[in-house]
């Protein structure tokens, strides 16, 4: 024991002197920069590796490394060069007191040139305007000569859609009182395919890959054709990585190789996953938050044919809705891009889905078996049109047409069980146009969706109705850290040639984290905002505002403001009471998007507050 005792203490006594050895870290107390006469400390600041805490989110201080000085110096010199300070000096200095550092970065600024004259010779395809805003080069404008190295690569690229796979471009500033640029540029050839060479896969598959090829031998080189081509493969579902590279053939200038570069998934596998997961648990209900997930086996090239046979079983339980009411779906499904000789990416499945809903002491169910077939266009890499056509028997087995069947007429002292069984047909399309720039984080662009749905009609089957949702969203950065976003979502649905048919399971909802932050899920038109029974509506309108701030790379701050307004009737809907909701959220980047924690206050118009506020998670931004 006493051994043992001593080892503890002569441990400890070494650990204490080796600590004793070390110096402790010198924090950085304050950062000046002086001569800086145009360009502010505030904005030369966030350049900065080497600052104090209070200009960082972090709650620890930046210890001061001499090495990282040296290139913050550097970072500053770059800066004012970009902004045409082409002669500027900066001189970096620092004193330490009681391990703290105070840093000064002293900066001659020297003469400021502008650009005088651009000359551009041998341009063909491009005009010299279009140069110009290419490489952001304009008279009367600071020279950036920074910005102008790295947009150089810019209008090669350019070039390459013109088919001038090997144009030079010499660019020489020539500085006096102002700067003159010479541009010079030497396109070349037109430049043709010659051949194309298959790396990656087993001889046996080239002519499911050369298939896919939108071009042949002998073709003129167009990118978008080749972009194109990349997306057709990849769209096979069969490889996990695609590249076409144009390679110069030996002694020419004019033709080019394509080397065709595939990643092949294994063909047979067990997919799952299990968590956090969207579920839309019904139509005209947004995704909700739910617990669940999916267990899936794919033969990913059944028959050694670009054609994926798979089976997957899928169960959801939201956890914001007082209704205990979770999803399984069954699917066994085949999909082909050729029938018969024609490219037509087609999906047929059969399915069997069901909501059960055990909140009452008779368990209510709704069951839904069929057949689908879907078709998808791809237009580029996140937009496409599709279509969904869809042979389904539907039962609802109920007490008290609760939830799914007769929402808006529900009776919860009424002790009867109705029983519906039908058959429904029905036909889909789906206009999905995405241009935003991020797919996770957008900063510009717009998202258009717009769906419509015919069940019945021509089509056969015991129901008659159309449904129509629209949404369409906008992103516009009004600075480097602020984004603005709107979205606005119309529906409509209604009969071909009934005017007492039963909507109930198609009828939009408002509430919850996925439109109206600050209502209860389904619960959006109650008496009190919280209790009650969902009340649908044939008519939806919602619209959400959003403004994002985006503190650091990986967290951002949200405050938004979300309207909306449901009806069964026309004059209802375009002179009723919206339900409102303000709030702020908080956003944290993961590897899956944004999760976000979102806090709102509901209220009806005329500030009239329903209740106190509601706490959302989520994951991905809201739209």
């Amino acid at each position: 024991m006493y051994r043992y005792f001593f080892i503890a203490i002569v441990s400890y006594c070494l650990i204490y002197c080796s600590l004793l050895g070390q110096e402790l870290p010198i924090k950085i107390n304050s950062v000046t920069i002086s001569g800086n006469n145009s360009i502010p400390q505030k904005e030369l600041m966030p350049l900065l590796r080497q600052r104090p805490s209070n200009f960082s989110f972090t709650f620890k201080g930046t210890s001061f490394n001499n090495r990282l000085l040296k290139m913050d110096a550097i970072t500053i010199k770059n800066y004012f060069i970009s902004k045409g300070f082409l002669l500027v000096d900066v001189k970096e200095s620092y004193e330490i007191i009681d391990k703290k550092a105070d840093i000064n970065f002293n900066i001659v600024e020297g003469k400021q040139f502008f650009v005088s004259k651009v000359m551009i010779s041998g341009n063909q395809n491009l005009s010299g305007i279009q140069i110009k805003k290419i490489l952001n080069l304009w008279e009367g404008e600071p020279f950036n000569g920074v910005l102008l190295n790295e947009r150089v690569a810019e209008l090669q690229k350019r070039l390459e859609y013109f088919s001038r796979l090997f144009s030079t471009i010499e660019i020489e500033p020539i500085i006096s009182d102002s700067v003159e640029v010479i541009i010079v540029i030497n396109e070349g050839e037109d430049v043709y395919i010659n051949n194309t060479f298959i790396e990656g896969i087993e001889v046996s598959d080239s002519s499911l890959v050369f298939r896919e090829l939108l071009y042949t031998l002998g073709d003129y080189y167009d990118p978008e054709i080749i972009e194109k081509s990349k997306r057709r493969l990849r769209e096979t579902g069969i490889y996990s990585m695609v590249n076409l590279v144009p390679v110069k053939v030996a002694d020419s200038d004019s033709l080019v190789n394509i080397i065709v570069s595939l990643n092949k998934y294994k063909q047979r596998e067990w997919l799952s996953i299990g968590g956090y997961e969207p579920i839309e648990f019904y139509e005209g209900l947004d995704p909700l938050p739910a617990l669940g997930g999916f267990i899936e086996w794919r033969n990913r090239s059944i028959f050694k044919t670009n054609s994926n046979f798979s089976t997957k079983f899928l169960i959801g339980f939201p956890w914001e809705t007082n209704f205990n009411l979770p999803r399984l779906r069954y699917d066994i499904g085949f999909d082909t891009n050729w029938i018969l000789g024609i490219r037509w990416p087609t999906k047929v499945s059969s399915f069997y889905e069901t909501l059960i809903n055990y909140d009452q002491e008779n368990i209510d169910q709704v069951e839904r078996y069929g057949l689908e077939m879907s078709q998808m266009t791809m237009l580029d890499e996140r937009s496409y049109f599709q279509n969904i056509t869809v042979w389904e028997n539907f039962s609802d087995n109920n007490t008290n047409d609760y939830l799914i069947s007769g929402i808006d007429s529900l009776d919860l002292n009424q002790n009867s069980r109705s029983v519906k069984n039908l058959q429904q047909r029905s036909l889909s399309f789906r206009f999905h146009l995405d241009k935003k720039d991020d797919p996770l984080f957008p900063k510009k662009g717009y998202l258009f969706d717009i769906y419509l749905k015919s069940t019945g009609y021509f089509l056969g089957g015991e129901r008659d109705y159309r449904k129509l949702d629209f949404s369409l969203s906008f992103f516009h950065s009004i600075t480097k850290k602020f984004i603005l976003a709107t979205r606005v979502k119309v529906g409509r649905l209604w009969s071909w040639n009934q005017s007492d048919i039963d909507y109930s399971y198609e009828k939009f909802y408002l509430g919850g984290s996925s439109n109206m932050r600050g209502w209860e899920i389904l619960k959006y038109k109650t008496e009190d905002g919280s209790s009650g029974t969902p009340v649908g509506g044939i008519y939806r309108y919602l619209n959400n505002v959003e403004l994002r701030i985006q503190l650091n790379e990986s967290l951002g701050i949200n405050i938004f403001y979300d309207g909306g307004i449901l009806s069964d009737n026309y004059q209802d809907f375009i002179k009723g009471q919206m339900g409102w909701n303000t709030g702020f959220g908080l956003t944290i980047s993961t590897p899956l998007g944004p999760a976000r924690l979102d806090y709102a206050i509901p209220f009806l118009d005329d500030n009239i507050k329903i209740k106190n506020g509601k706490i959302n998670f989520g994951v991905q931004y809201l739209f």
